[in-house]
């Protein structure tokens, strides 16, 4: 007998009933030994089955009652969960509404979620520590992969944060705690990745690489989503350690994958890679196909339009390689525009900047000049795109015979190099 179970249930149905300790207690059973049944701390299945008794309830329809009561609650946290990613305050206010029954664990970490949603990663941490501590003493509950599910959310914060090591620490927590037989199989996919992209920022691509290739895509019950964001790490992971040939081969399986699920931001994703390689390989031509035929998808896409600003920067970068300068300047202004649109200032300064290149390699150093500062302006905070910036006007002015320009441009650059 789980005596903790059946003392909640007595105590619930004592409480419906609106009974008292004192009502319900007796002689044979005096108020200090039911209040220690109802917190499961006396074992007598004797005075268990008396108390039962004498509330005249059968054991077996109680426990057909908890578990329709319990799938209830289970449905209401389902429902508020699936606002959360559109409406994190509506979520939380619902959630805080919930009555006392629905409080545990997985209460505590839709709360978490709503703060992590809403970026104020100090009370999601702290949100998650809680229900981390309240899983601790719920063994019963691994199977819902909660403790894991929780890992990932801090391991995402502590990479938002900057801590990369202690995000690989979270992921590896995670996927250590993992129950395979238990409830939403795709979180394991989901740590692996992330766990993957913590080891590219520290510069581990091997690692990240060999961790991905863990994944055996028949042996979870996984979305097809997940298993395509999967070959578009590994894609990238290739091109970058310039492993050329698997990478190719890697994206033409996952593009022939998104094709057959319609899934066309995956497939945008993967033609973006592929042209990428082949850029970055030398085959202009190819890289020029790959990403023409990404932009024809632009109409499907409708949450990942980045998506489509890379498709455009990337074809303004090959058209400049190939000295095609007019179609460069066209495809990297739509880039410009999308990114602007999206407020995606990153975006739109490296559009920016590789049109002031070209300005740059026609001489017409006015329009360079113009498009230099308005990055250096623009204060992305990347120092790449800044330094970047300050080099180019260090040329231009280099190259106008402006000393007292090029050496102020020249110092500030070989600064943001030590910064």
């Amino acid at each position: 007998m789980d005596f903790k179970r059946v003392g909640e249930l007595i105590r619930k149905v004592r409480k419906e009933r609106g009974m008292t300790l004192d009502d319900l207690c007796d002689d044979y059973i005096p108020r200090t030994t039911l209040s220690s049944i109802e917190r499961g701390l006396t074992q007598n299945e004797t005075k268990v089955h008396y108390i039962l008794r004498k509330l005249d309830i059968d054991l077996s329809d109680l426990w057909q009652r908890e578990k329709k009561d319990e799938e209830k609650r289970k449905l209401d946290l389902l429902l508020i969960e699936n606002i959360i990613n559109s409406d994190p305050k509506k979520a939380f206010s619902r959630l805080t509404r919930l009555p006392d029954e629905y409080n545990g664990p997985f209460l505590v970490f839709l709360k978490a979620r709503c703060y992590f949603k809403l970026k104020q990663y100090n009370k999601a941490t702290e949100y998650f520590d809680d229900a981390l501590q309240e899983l601790e003493k719920r063994p019963d509950l691994s199977y819902t992969n909660l403790k894991p599910r929780c890992l990932n959310h801090k391991s995402i914060i502590e990479f938002q944060r900057g801590n990369s090591e202690k995000a690989v620490r979270y992921a590896e927590e995670g996927l250590e705690s993992f129950d395979f037989k238990g409830e939403r199989k795709h979180y394991y996919i989901n740590l692996l990745s992330n766990k993957s992209i913590y080891l590219k920022k520290l510069g581990r691509k091997e690692k990240a690489l060999e961790n991905l290739e863990q994944i055996k895509f028949d042996s979870l019950d996984i979305n097809s989503d997940a298993v395509l964001g999967v070959y578009v790490l590994r894609t990238m992971l290739k091109r970058e350690i310039k492993t050329y040939e698997d990478a190719i081969k890697c994206a033409k399986e996952g593009i022939a994958l998104a094709i057959n699920c319609y899934n066309y931001e995956r497939q945008l994703a993967l033609l973006i890679e592929l042209g990428e390689i082949y850029k970055e390989s030398g085959d202009f031509d190819q890289a020029e196909k790959c990403l023409e035929t990404a932009i024809e998808l632009k109409s499907q896409i409708t949450r990942r339009h980045w998506l489509i600003v890379d498709a455009y920067l990337e074809l303004g970068i090959v058209h400049y390689k190939k000295k095609d300068f007019h179609k460069a300047k066209k495809a990297l202004q739509k880039a410009a525009e999308i990114a602007k649109k999206e407020n995606t200032m990153l975006k739109y300064a490296q559009a920016i900047i590789v049109i002031a290149e070209t300005f740059l390699f026609e001489s017409n150093f006015d329009h360079a000049i113009n498009y230099f500062k308005e990055v250096y302006e623009l204060n992305t905070g990347n120092k790449e795109v800044e330094s970047r910036a300050l080099l180019g006007l260090a040329r231009v002015y280099h190259l106008l015979n402006d000393d007292l320009n090029c050496t102020k441009y020249s110092k500030l650059y070989i600064e943001s190099l030590g910064t």
